[in-house]
């Protein structure tokens, strides 16, 4: 199933919150959040002559586009944490906003039972239900 949650994500002037899956399988070296193209032109990003990487998943690769540089932080009914900084890269056809094992670190989330969809924030004993997913679809 997967655990998500609440995320807000601003760039310069412009602040969305939607749910975002926390992918331990994303590895990174570096706080990294995939945006879905239509959240990206939300956020206000150009999408013209971007950089492009190769990224390796599930034994074959993808072409990722490198968009620039965000802050991320979780919001839940009872608690917010400080901003993180994060890298941003957009795979076309992907439509759900993905966290990288970096970024779920540094933003203090623990996955508890990942396919009972329970996370908890580190240093706490509240156990927390993911919420819905969310797509960004064009």
């Amino acid at each position: 199933m997967g655990v998500r949650l609440n995320v807000e994500i601003k760039r310069e002037d412009n602040s969305v919150t939607t749910a975002a899956l926390a992918n331990t399988g994303y590895e990174s070296d570096e706080a990294e959040i995939h945006l879905p193209l239509a959240l990206a032109k939300r956020l206000g990003f150009k999408l013209e002559g971007l950089r492009s990487e190769r990224y390796f998943v599930v034994g074959s690769e993808v072409s990722t586009f490198v968009l620039g540089m965000v802050e991320v932080r979780v919001v839940t009914q009872d608690r917010t944490t400080e901003w993180v900084k994060s890298r941003v890269v957009m795979v076309p056809g992907e439509y759900e906003v993905l966290l990288s094992d970096a970024l779920i670190e540094l933003l203090n989330v623990e996955i508890v039972r990942p396919r009972s969809r329970i996370w908890r924030f580190r240093g706490e004993d509240k156990d927390r239900e993911s919420v819905e997913p969310e797509y960004w679809l064009d």
